[in-house]
Parts: structure tokens; C-alpha cells; sequence
């Protein structure tokens, strides 16, 4: 699963539109609508952090249910250490890791 179908398939447990998806996670429908029309966007880090707050599961949780083969070694493990760090302590973790990228 990928994550265009992984962001479908909460919204239809949910029984969420992309509208009601974009407006509960803050983000423009255009940007939403963009993820599934022609252009096929990638929603950004940000994105699936806003996604994963409006349907109140983590960023781990999101990822969860894709196929790991799509997620580096890496990758996989940032997220499940990640999911242990104490919430107090998440923001300074995600910081760092932006001034890295910067």
C-alpha cells in the first residue's frame, strides 16, 4: 500500500471526503485534491504529520499497515524510535532532525 491509498483507506474508515480531511488537519483542499488528480503530489513530512492529528493516530500508526518494503531499514527504524520518545520530548527530537535537513 502506498501512502496515497494508505490516506484513502483512513478515510473510508473514518467515512471522511478528502474535504472533511482537509479541514480537519488544517491543510488546503487544493493540496489535498492535488495528492489524487493528475499530478499524483506526495504529501510533504508536514502533511502526514497534520494527517496523522486529524485522525488522532501516529505517524508509526500510518505507516504501519503500508508495505515495509517501500520504507528503508532507516526508515523504519527512526519511526519505531520515534514512537518512544516521550511525547515532552518529541518536538526537540523533530527539531533537530529539520536543522539537519536545513
Amino acid at each position: 500500500m502506498d501512502i496515497h491509498k494508505r490516506i484513502l483507506e483512513l478515510c473510508r474508515e473514518r467515512n471522511w471526503t478528502l474535504y472533511k480531511l482537509a479541514h480537519e488537519a488544517g491543510i488546503s483542499e487544493a493540496t489535498v485534491y492535488g495528492w489524487f488528480n493528475e499530478n499524483h503530489f506526495t504529501p510533504s513530512r508536514n502533511s502526514i504529520e497534520d494527517i496523522c492529528r486529524a485522525f488522532e493516530i501516529s505517524v508509526s500508526a500510518f505507516y504501519n499497515d503500508m508495505d515495509l518494503d517501500q520504507l528503508t531499514p532507516q526508515q523504519i527504524e527512526l519511526l519505531t524510535l520515534f514512537e518512544k520518545v516521550p511525547n515532552a520530548k518529541k518536538s526537540v527530537v523533530l527539531d533537530l532532525v529539520r536543522s539537519l535537513v536545513d
